[in-house]
């Protein structure tokens, strides 16, 4: 029931994927939900959101997570889309800190309003996912001439982060945008929510967890040194502390 669609290529610097959840759940079933660096922004179209706390109708903002997210989905209907931002894209749309977010789930008139009132009226009369979805691309293709211009250098160093697999100090990605470490870290934790040590060490994780499934047979300790830890105890502490669970469990 989980599909992802790409945006417009007039938006891949902001968005960094569509997706939708629209089926019949037949029987219960839980999904982890892992730290990605990203805030999502999600519509849910009836009474069944996995969480219980997203009214039906109201777009809520979920920020970036520290952690993971555990969310039943019980047998019905469900109706839910999202957009997932590019790490920094969301500051295009609104100016209020992003660390004001971090691990919360709020409606967006409680944080600040993205969308028209047209908008919130038009998205739910239609009668499908996919025109909803196309809507929604143009509707922010539309806002585009408005929006805010994104601090270039927080940009920058999310992609040498992600070049980098979150191998870097946050003296070395400060001096390759040209800032104070005080100053890269208080830019970057606003726009992207998280520390640029946290969000680091969260791309270190997401990659992990994909070289483990993909070579299910390595050893703990080969995909530690392969991934960039000191040792597999390290890349343990990380599975617990972002994925609630041991490799193994998780992978």
């Amino acid at each position: 029931m989980y599909k992802e669609y790409p945006p417009d290529i007039r938006l891949l610097h902001l968005i960094e994927t569509y997706w939708v959840s629209d089926g019949v759940v037949s029987t219960a079933n839980t999904q982890r939900i892992l730290p990605d660096g990203c805030v999502d922004i999600l519509f849910n179209f009836s009474n069944n959101d996995g969480t219980g706390r997203l009214f039906p109708y109201i777009p809520h903002i979920v920020g970036t997570t520290t952690s993971h997210l555990d969310i039943t989905y019980y047998s019905g209907v469900i109706m839910m889309l999202g957009i997932r931002f590019r790490p920094n894209g969301i500051t295009a749309f609104t100016r209020m800190p992003i660390f004001e977010l971090t691990d919360k789930t709020v409606e967006i008139a409680l944080a600040e309003t993205l969308f028209e009132k047209s908008f919130y009226d038009r998205l739910p009369e239609l009668p499908t996912m996919r025109e909803r979805l196309t809507y929604l691309n143009n509707y922010l293709i539309s806002r585009l001439p408005d929006y805010f211009p994104l601090e270039k250098r927080i940009d920058f160093a999310i992609d040498y982060i992600r070049s980098e697999n979150g191998l870097l100090s946050v003296k070395q990605m400060a001096e390759k945008v040209c800032l104070c470490e005080r100053q890269f870290e208080r830019i970057f934790k606003s726009a992207i929510g998280v520390s640029p040590k946290t969000f680091s060490r969260i791309i270190r994780f997401k990659r992990t967890v994909d070289f483990l499934r993909t070579y299910p047979k390595e050893s703990l300790y080969n995909a530690a040194i392969d991934c960039g830890y000191f040792d597999h105890s390290h890349l343990i502490k990380d599975f617990k502390e972002f994925g609630g669970t041991l490799p193994g469990e998780l992978t």
